[in-house]
Parts: C-alpha cells; structure tokens; sequence
C-alpha cells in the first residue's frame, strides 16, 4: 500500500481544514496516510507528500524531509506560492490528477553551509530558497570578502549580500534586482545588497562551486550585530572575522509538478498578481 504523508501549516485555517478532506480522499484511492506534526518520524519509504500551505510551508517540508527522497505536491493557501502550481481554488483537482499519477518531478538544487568562528564550525544549515548576510539595521556597512572556490573574488561594501539556489531566485534575490534561473537548473546566483564598489548586480555561478564569505565589521550597536539568514527561518547573529561557507547540498529537493503551464507562463501569472 502506498503512503501519503499530509503536512497542514497549522497557522492557516483552511489548510488545517482541507488536510481532513484530503486525507479521507487519499484513503479512498488506496493510500495510507501520515498526518505530520512537528516532531513527528517519518515513514522514510513514502510515497509522496501533501504539502498545504504557502512556499514557506513547502521549504520547511523540504528541510524535513532532506535527504528521504519523498516528493512533495504543493497546494498553496497562502500568498504567491511559486512551488505550487494549484491554488485553494481548485484543490480537488490537483489531488485527482495526483492520484492518476499525471505528474513530474523536479530536482531542484539544494544549498547546505556552515559558519565557522575562529576555525570552528557554530552553525550548519540547509537551505532549499537563499542564505544570506545582513547588517543590523543601524550598523555601519558591511565589508564582505567574497571568494569562489577558495580564490577572491570581490570586495563587497554594502548592507549585505545573498547566495540563492534557482528556487530562491524569484525571492529575495528578485526583489534585490537580481536574474530569475529556470528553477531545475545547475547554477548558484550571488547578488549584493545595496552595494558599494561591486562592478557586477549579480554573479551566477556553477552549482559545483563553493562560496566563501568573510564579514568583517567594527562594532555592534543597540540594535544587534549582522547576522546570516537562511530562508527567513533562521536568524544567526555574526561577529567579526566570521566566515560563511555556501555550497550545494549533497541531496536535491524533489517537487511534483502537475500542469502543463511552463515556468516561465507561472511566473508572469504570479508576478502580475
């Protein structure tokens, strides 16, 4: 018998809603079904999981379930929902042509990275969207030494600077002027923050190197020191001389895509929104 794992963003009423609904459909199709929560294990042979929410939903999924090769199928009850082609409108229908097995699977690439202090590891992270280095909000701006593959690369002086996956490219990397890539492709864009002496808006790069990224900074006011955001879920503050190490993550994202529409016709419907 196969499973369905539901995952509900609890803070959504209509998703905690449908999830019943879904899960009495899925059991009528023949599926056994998980209702995850927080905290739960997971059944690692899975064979898909419903994922209700916004993206923010689908890339907590993702991180959970790194590396278990379960695919998941986005509804979106939340705003833009680039990762979910159905909306709350017709989520019946994107269920119906699951079950039918009419789908695709992207890869889509996957960030991990560590912050090392003084030669020692204090955070790992994995990321599905963009990391990214920010000054606080009154500090003085940041002096960034970006190295690709462990050669320099440039000096960047501005308020901060953002390493996104295709995926996170039409997030904060779009809103920071940066290019959209087509999200199943091989590559890793850098893009600064209101920079100062940076000859470039963004630098793609292969999705095989490294990004190293060394803060430097003089002191910390009243309203905190800089800090390394990953996917706006993580908040990890920096002190000076601290290095990012940015690279991609040894296993991909897996989600199902059921409609015809391109990227490119999904993107244009979601930005003239």
């Amino acid at each position: 018998m196969k499973t369905a794992i539901i995952v509900a963003n609890t803070q959504k009423q209509k998703s905690v809603e449908f999830a019943g609904i879904a899960k009495e459909f899925l059991i009528s199709k023949g599926y056994r079904v998980q209702m995850y929560n927080d905290g739960d294990s997971v059944d690692k042979n899975a064979s898909l999981a419903v994922v209700l929410g916004g993206d923010g939903t689908i890339l907590r999924s993702a991180k959970r379930f790194y590396g278990l090769d379960i695919p998941l199928f986005g509804i979106n009850f939340g705003h833009l929902g680039y990762l979910s082609e159905i909306g709350s409108e017709t989520p019946m229908e994107g269920l119906s042509r699951l079950v039918s097995g009419n789908y695709e699977i992207e890869n889509r690439l996957m960030l991990e990275g560590e912050v090392i202090r003084n030669g020692e590891v204090v955070l790992t992270f994995i990321s599905l969207n963009e990391a990214s280095v920010h000054r606080s909000t009154l500090l003085h701006a940041l002096s960034l030494e970006v190295m690709i593959n462990t050669k320099h690369t440039e000096t960047l002086v501005g308020d901060g600077v953002i390493v996104a996956t295709p995926t996170g490219s039409t997030s904060y990397n779009l809103s920071a002027g940066g290019p959209v890539l087509t999200p199943t492709s091989n590559s890793i864009v850098i893009t600064p923050v209101c920079a100062k002496y940076f000859p470039h808006s963004s630098i793609v790069i292969d999705g095989g190197d490294e990004t190293e990224i060394e803060v430097s900074f003089e002191t910390i006011n009243e309203t905190g020191a800089p800090c390394v955001v990953v996917d706006g879920d993580i908040r990890f503050p920096l002190e000076n001389g601290d290095v990012i190490k940015v690279r991609r993550a040894q296993h991909s994202a897996k989600i199902i895509k059921i409609t015809d529409k391109s990227f490119y016709q999904i993107l244009k419907e979601k930005l003239s929104k």
